[in-house]
């Protein structure tokens, strides 16, 4: 007898839905319904503020990372990549560490950027260090979380001290976990894999100008696409995030951490800002929470987690994201636990 296949039941769910909510709104005195109506058009007008700053504020970074990934992919080799990091892993990690000091990139505009690094030759464990501190351990965002925080300046050493520590506990166990496993979600078209570190195409300078602006214009929609994605989820969440929950959770050692956690993963703020929406909670969070949102949120937020799917392979993307929370968790619950800001105020 031949098996009869069932219709999907979502199309009725959605047609029963759309007719309950005409029933409402029929059935409902008009001026109920006409300040439903206000509601939902007042902060839809909200979302769609948050959407677009979200973007005008990062699509400057995007664009900076981008432009770096061609210059990368035109002028430098894969011979002057090996040549300049240090043979040694720890060296390696230490000075990687340190490179936003030089090259203070948002997070906005890094991905592409570690992505084109790790095609080039450099090691999985650097680059993530390099994801992880270039968008904190920078004299931008120094200068911006002192200012917010002018009374504490305290919360300054425990941002970029402490991003720099965990950045180099994921690079350690990255390099113990994935030393030989490739990364990356596709291979590089212009990249050889036959050892011997040549590019097999045309070397000329025309040829390699046009062959890197032929990469970015495909790396910036494809980290565009993903960044309208994150935008969007980012600005309906900070529109609809219940703000009681924040406030009843706010003197909880563990579940102020948490809840500040989660909030910096789907704000989605640019760590040159960032600073200045964690002073607002200062006075509701205990101060590992505070220092948590501070660190976690330009490490992994909501926009920066699509773009890393779009790059890496879901594995490792899984296990980069549990690893960073566990630790960045870790790190906000000991300075509650051990009153760090008191001891080093």
């Amino acid at each position: 007898m031949e098996s009869v296949r069932k219709a999907p039941l979502w199309p009725l769910f959605l047609l029963l839905s759309a007719g309950v909510v005409g029933t409402v709104f029929l059935l409902e005195p008009r001026s109920e319904a006409d300040f439903l109506i206000g509601w939902l058009q007042a902060n839809f007008n909200t979302v769609h503020i948050l959407f677009f700053s979200i973007i005008v504020e990062a699509l400057p970074f995007v664009l900076v990372g981008v432009l770096g990934a061609m210059l990368l992919e035109a002028f430098v080799t894969p011979e002057f990549i090996r040549r300049i990091i240090p043979k040694s892993w720890l060296p390696g990690m230490l000075i990687s560490g340190l490179i936003g000091l030089v090259f203070p990139f948002c997070e906005c505009g890094l991905v592409p950027i570690v992505k084109k690094l790790i095609e080039k030759g450099v090691p999985t464990h650097l680059g993530m260090v390099l994801l992880l501190t270039v968008p904190i351990v920078n004299p931008i965002v120094g200068a911006a979380t002192k200012l917010a925080f002018f009374s504490q300046p305290e919360i300054v050493v425990l941002r970029l001290g402490g991003a720099y520590l965990i950045a180099l506990l994921v690079g350690l166990i990255t390099l113990l976990l994935w030393q030989r496993s490739s990364i990356l979600a596709r291979k590089p078209k212009h990249a050889c894999f036959c050892g011997c570190g040549h590019d097999h195409h045309q070397h000329d300078e025309q040829g390699r100008l046009a062959r890197a602006f032929s990469h970015g214009q495909e790396e910036f929609f494809s980290i565009m696409r993903y960044l309208a994605i994150g935008a969007l989820l980012a600005a309906i969440t900070q529109v609809y995030f219940p703000r009681d929950v924040l406030n009843a959770l706010g003197g909880h050692s563990e579940g102020s951490v948490g809840i500040m956690m989660v909030a910096a993963f789907f704000l989605s703020i640019c760590s040159g800002a960032d600073a200045f929406v964690a002073n607002t909670f200062a006075n509701t969070f205990t101060d590992g929470a505070i220092v948590a949102f501070l660190v976690y949120g330009p490490m992994i937020d909501l926009k920066n987690f699509l773009m890393l799917a779009a790059v890496f392979k879901k594995p490792f993307v899984l296990y980069f994201l549990l690893l960073v929370s566990s630790l960045v968790f870790i790190y906000g619950m000991l300075i509650n636990d051990w009153g760090v800001i008191q001891w080093l105020h």
